[in-house]
């Protein structure tokens, strides 16, 4: 009987304020391809392939982030990148960045070498060097939370997520794919963790009974979960998807359609 396993994490979306100029900046940057671009009166959506996983940048009209100059800002998104590949990724950051900074220990866990950096929108990213691997990869998430209990029994109930480490300031709850979120204890939700941003969302993939089985979980806890992303006019045959909150109020997805199955499709 499935117990509601979260697989993998496996792609975000964040928020962009002039579309071309991040499509760029990742393209060039970091290494991204293109997969889609759907363009509508008043949204942009750039659906990018990075090593392993696939981002959205969404246009968000005439709101846009705040400036933010600590790298302990939220959320942060951290990948891993091939031995061979980082330095001339490094390089290219630190030219292009509004703001680089290297890794140190006060920046939670996971990693003590590396770059925390600004996209061009603003939005938070890490990398670190990582060798063995063939392809850049998301290994973590950083989130901030008021309540780091109320999270981690929030991930381990839902999700099946482990809990690797958990002290008074910090834990960090685990997929079975190593991937993790790192949940910082803060006195006050960040500006931009508070505000509601077109089409933000953290996808985790999840195999057909374990979809339903979490489903079921939320429902008989009460928690609404809907398909809101507009997206349920355009799901296959067979393909499965929804969207909760969790209780820093980042929204989550489940979806049986991983990185790989969408790049493959993305322009059916």
């Amino acid at each position: 009987m499935a117990k509601g396993d979260v697989r993998h994490l496996d792609h975000f979306v964040v928020a962009v304020m002039e579309p071309d100029r991040a499509e760029k900046f990742f393209t060039e940057v970091m290494g991204a391809r293109t997969l889609k671009s759907e363009n509508e009166p008043n949204m942009t959506r750039i659906f990018m392939k990075l090593g392993e996983n696939h981002i959205g940048l969404f246009s968000q009209g005439k709101n846009k982030l705040p400036n933010r100059q600590s790298a302990n800002s939220y959320p942060r998104h951290s990948f891993q990148v091939p031995a061979g590949e980082y330095d001339a990724m490094a390089a290219k950051i630190r030219k292009a960045s509004p703001f680089v900074k290297d890794i140190s220990g006060d920046l939670g866990c996971c990693w003590n070498e590396g770059l925390v950096f600004q996209d061009s929108e603003g939005n938070f990213w890490e990398i670190a060097e990582t060798p063995g691997i063939a392809k850049t990869r998301l290994h973590h998430l950083h989130f901030d939370a008021t309540d780091v209990g109320a999270s981690v029994d929030f991930y381990k109930k839902f999700l099946n997520c482990t809990v690797k480490a958990q002290n008074v300031t910090m834990a960090e709850v685990v997929a079975p794919s190593g991937q993790s979120v790192v949940l910082n204890k803060v006195d006050e939700l960040s500006e931009v963790t508070k505000a509601t941003w077109r089409g933000r969302h953290f996808a985790f993939y999840v195999q057909d009974d374990d979809f339903h089985a979490i489903v079921d979980k939320l429902h008989a806890s009460g928690i609404e979960e809907r398909d809101d992303h507009g997206e349920r006019a355009g799901r296959k045959p067979g393909q499965l998807g929804t969207y909760f909150r969790e209780p820093s109020g980042f929204r989550l997805q489940i979806t049986n359609e991983d990185s790989a199955t969408f790049a493959a499709h993305a322009n059916d």
